[in-house]
């Protein structure tokens, strides 16, 4: 990356552990969060499938173990430029725990769109959308089914919260296309807050309680 390149990113993660603890009701902390700029590049990609890669675990092993101890950390992000010759399985993925990770959970982005950030409401919320793919992951183990809706399970689902809060009585579709942001619907997820929708029962989503299943 290029020295703006990596500026523009340390910004936006910086913006990340607030994002978190803020949208959640201090239901959840990324704390410590600590970053380190690699002086090396990527030497291999996984097959994704579908004919597409990405950094997955055991492309980066190497490095996170010279920066974590096994169980240290409960996060890693890999942020990376892509030169966009090879397709990749999204702008980001994810995947739960695993020792490649050193125990933590794992997100690979690309930062191709980091003069857009500036303009963006929200530029932390991808990041923050990976990583609650991580906390989906931790959680299913822990026995939450049904009652934490599938973070792409957005269609046809509103608010629980009244009016007036975004989404303001709106779908969070609707919201996110007249906006292009799906902060509330993180928001949401991270508070128990989701409106139900079928013959679902509701509110929704993480809790103060569920989020005490994983003991700390």
């Amino acid at each position: 990356m290029s020295p703006p390149e990596i500026a523009a990113i340390q910004r936006v993660l910086a913006m990340l552990p607030v994002a978190v603890e803020t949208w959640s009701d201090g239901n959840a902390r990324l704390a410590p969060f600590e970053k380190r700029v690699v002086d090396m590049p990527l030497a291999t990609l996984s097959d994704a499938g579908g004919g597409r890669y990405w950094p997955a675990p055991a492309d980066t092993a190497e490095v996170i173990a010279q920066h974590a101890r096994p169980g240290q950390f409960d996060s890693v992000f890999v942020v990376w430029p892509s030169d966009g010759d090879v397709p990749l399985c999204g702008w980001g993925c994810t995947s739960g725990p695993s020792a490649e990770a050193q125990g933590a959970g794992y997100s690979a982005m690309i930062n191709d769109d980091w003069r857009g950030y500036a303009m963006r409401d929200f530029p932390e919320e991808g990041f923050v959308h990976e990583w609650l793919h991580q906390v989906e992951s931790v959680y299913r183990t822990l026995g939450v089914g049904e009652e934490l809706p599938g973070l792409h399970d957005v269609a046809d689902r509103s608010s629980a919260r009244g009016s007036d809060v975004p989404p303001f009585g709106q779908g969070y579709v609707a919201y996110q296309a007249a906006t292009d942001t799906w902060q509330p619907w993180y928001r949401d997820l991270m508070t128990g807050t989701v409106g139900p929708k079928g013959t679902e029962r509701g509110p929704l989503g993480l809790t103060r309680a569920l989020w005490a299943r994983r003991g700390r």
